[in-house]
């Protein structure tokens, strides 16, 4: 037998027949628990950060996707736009430009660049068929006046703003 192996019984031999006293085992106990709760609330909070940045990674894009178009508040749907002999790329074309009024105009400015947008828009809805083209002959004497004053009275002064970057 060799030595190493011989002092190893004889140490563990040793050992055994010691006792402990009673206060150093809960010492031992208390700092090993003590130990664990540590261990187990670092897991928790690793697990309670993997999941805030997981609902971030998910909630940012779903509320970016989210947002309303502001093109909807004047046709209510692309599907008016399509409808009426349009595509998809002329709504995104609208809404950009009512992105950028928004960013350019005041509030104020704004509602009322809108509203005149939308009675402009109703009207041109109204007198486009499926195929994109305008029959001006379908107004009325009263909404060809309301289009001729629209034009180049109300809407032209918000479109400089715009085109022009003044503004806020």
């Amino acid at each position: 037998m060799s030595i190493d192996k011989q002092l190893r019984d004889e140490l563990l031999q040793h050992a055994e027949s010691l006792k402990t006293p009673p206060e150093i085992e809960s010492r031992v106990y208390l700092s090993y628990q003590d130990y664990m709760k540590q261990k187990k609330g670092r897991f928790l909070m690793k697990k309670r950060l993997l999941s805030g940045i997981v609902a971030v990674a998910i909630l940012i894009p779903t509320a970016a996707l989210a947002t309303p178009y502001l093109a909807d508040q004047i046709f209510g749907s692309s599907k008016t736009i399509i409808d009426r002999g349009g595509t998809q790329e002329d709504y995104q074309e609208i809404e950009k430009l009512f992105q950028e009024a928004k960013s350019k105009l005041t509030e104020e400015e704004y509602a009322e660049f809108s509203t005149v947008m939308k009675q402009l828009m109703d009207l041109k809805i109204k007198i486009t068929d499926q195929n994109g083209v305008m029959h001006e002959d379908q107004l009325t004497a009263e909404e060809r006046k309301q289009f001729e004053e629209i034009l180049p009275q109300k809407v032209a002064p918000y479109f400089e703003k715009i085109r022009g970057g003044k503004g806020k």
